[in-house]
This record gives structure tokens, sequence and C-alpha cells, in this order.
């Protein structure tokens, strides 16, 4: 009796064995296969497939970074050019201030600008005219 409930225990164990074993060298010849390549070329063109992909939205990012760094440079361009006038245009006003300082300063120094020369070489002009014109007319009569 002993040995026919050792059968009678085995022969329900004998097919779980069975699965498991089976299942066992079926994962390890799935682990061999992919090793050996059996897919491999299934498996290289997915790769190639998905690296296309990343390379294609590598390219369309990089396209819009170039075009963003281009509009960008052609800004800092169009300000660049901003600045220089405008310091142009703060260094001519400078000069201008500074032409200014210098006739306020004659002003008050006393020193003649051009109108006031002007002025002094009409009287001047006025004075020997006046002074002619009297030689002349005593010159005339008075002979």
């Amino acid at each position: 009796m002993d040995q026919e409930e050792k059968q009678e225990g085995l022969a329900p164990d004998k097919p779980t064995k069975e699965t498991f074993v089976k299942r066992s060298r079926d994962f390890i010849q799935g682990a061999v296969g992919g090793i050996t390549g059996k897919d491999l070329p299934v498996l290289v063109e997915d790769f190639t497939r998905e690296m296309t992909v990343v390379a294609e939205g590598l390219a369309e990012d990089q396209a819009r970074l170039s075009d963003a760094l281009r509009l960008q440079g052609e800004g800092q361009d169009h300000q660049a050019e901003k600045v220089r006038q405008g310091e142009k245009r703060i260094s001519e006003l400078e000069r201008q201030v500074a032409d200014l300082q210098k006739k306020v300063g004659r002003k008050k120094e006393g020193k003649p600008g051009i109108s006031q020369i002007l002025k002094q070489a009409t009287w001047l002009a006025a004075i020997l005219a006046a002074a002619w014109v009297i030689t002349t007319l005593v010159n005339t009569f008075g002979r």
C-alpha cells in the first residue's frame, strides 16, 4: 500500500513537473533565441523605425531652434543699430550743449561774439562815413 500511495501521489505531481519543466525550457529557448538572433531582423527593423522617428523629431526641433536663433540674432542686430543711432544722437546733443555753454560763458565774460563784432564794425563804418561826408562838405564849402 505504501507503494500505491506513492504512485497515486506521484501521478498528480508528474503533470505539474512537466509543465514547469516545459515553461522553463521555453523561457530558456526564448532567451537563447534572442541572443542567437532568431528574431534579430524584426528587432533591427523595430529599432530602425523607432530611431527614424526620433531622428526626424530631432531634425524638426533643430530646424525650429535654428529659426528661433536666426530671429533672435536679427532682433539683436536691430537693437544694436538703435543703440548706435541713440549714441550718435547723444554725442551730437552733447556737442550742441557744449557750444551753447561756450556762448553763454562768452556773454557772461563780455567777450564779443560775431554779432557784437558786426555791430562795432557797423558803427565804425558809420563814423568813418560821417567823417568823410563832413570832410568833403568842409572842403567844398570852406574854400
